[in-house]
């Protein structure tokens, strides 16, 4: 007898190099705002191409997955496209590249200042496959400066079988402020096999802990007011692990001082238009309420 289980996998920035960047703009880099799982892409008026990127060590399907019926399931991209100003041209692609050969290539869409979601079924069998290779693209053209092109939380999804039933094991994770190391109270916490729900809960004093987890690999997926969503892969093993997950603050924009003088001087206006009617308001006046 065999038995199913789930794998997935959410890569982060620094799992990627570089892989045929030949311009003298400089290939994709891991994005200040949104790191470990964003890139950014440098261009420059009339560059038409920023680089290919490719995994520093490709996936050993055999050892992630030591079974048999390997298969990959879904493959979710998140694309973004800001900071930008004036005309501009942005495309990207990503692909899978098994043992050499391309098995799978789609185009990457993005949308302005909003996070896009890229989901595509796969349904591909990798149990000959010995190396798995996850490439992405950022081309952009007609500015100069910085386009953030996020080809981020890019994540498989895919099972296999094994001869043994799994071993339950405990879950500890540590929510924390990326920037401060912080815990982060009342952040909603999911651990998830594919798109199932496994266990979830709000993290008391920024932890929150998950009893007989099968062994495995699983997604966290983390929300918490004034953060960026995000997700994590784990392994879990017994008899338990214990994770710091590191989620990113979004930035606040800073008022700006000139908005401070307009406020004052709305306000002084309205003191100096105000103060006048009281004055002049004679002291013997009497509101008369007619019943």
């Amino acid at each position: 007898m065999s038995y199913r289980r789930s794998w997935s996998k959410v890569f982060e920035a620094q799992e990627f190099i570089a892989g045929d960047c030949s311009i003298a703009w400089g290939c994709p880099e891991p994005c200040p705002i949104h790191a470990p799982y964003c890139y950014r892409a440098p261009a420059s008026a009339g560059t038409d191409k920023v680089g290919t990127m490719r995994l520093l060590d490709p996936l050993a399907i055999k050892s992630i997955m030591s079974g048999t019926k390997q298969k990959l399931l879904k493959l979710t991209v998140y694309g973004m496209v800001t900071d930008f100003w004036g005309w501009y041209a942005a495309a990207a692609w990503i692909r899978l590249v098994a043992d050499s050969a391309e098995i799978f290539k789609r185009d990457v869409f993005h949308a302005g200042d909003s996070w896009r979601l890229n989901e595509f079924a796969l349904d591909r069998d990798v149990s000959t496959v010995n190396n798995l290779d996850v490439q992405f693209r950022e081309d952009c053209a007609g500015y100069t400066g910085y386009v953030t092109l996020h080809c981020s939380q890019i994540k498989l999804d895919a099972e296999y079988y094994a001869e043994t039933p799994p071993v339950t094991a405990t879950v500890k994770l540590s929510i924390k402020n990326s920037k401060t190391e912080a815990l982060v109270k009342d952040a909603y916490v999911a651990l998830m096999s594919g798109a199932v729900i496994v266990a979830d809960g709000y993290t008391d004093g920024g932890e929150v802990i998950f009893e007989k987890v099968d062994e495995g690999s699983y997604t966290v997926k983390v929300l918490a007011g004034g953060y960026y969503a995000f997700e994590k892969s784990i392994d879990v093993t017994p008899p338990s692990v214990w994770y710091d997950v590191k989620i990113v603050p979004i930035p606040v924009t800073p008022i700006p001082s000139w908005v401070w003088y307009v406020g004052g001087g709305i306000a002084a206006l309205g003191a100096v238009t105000i103060i006048p009617s009281i004055i002049k308001r004679k002291p013997e006046d009497k509101v008369i309420v007619v019943r």
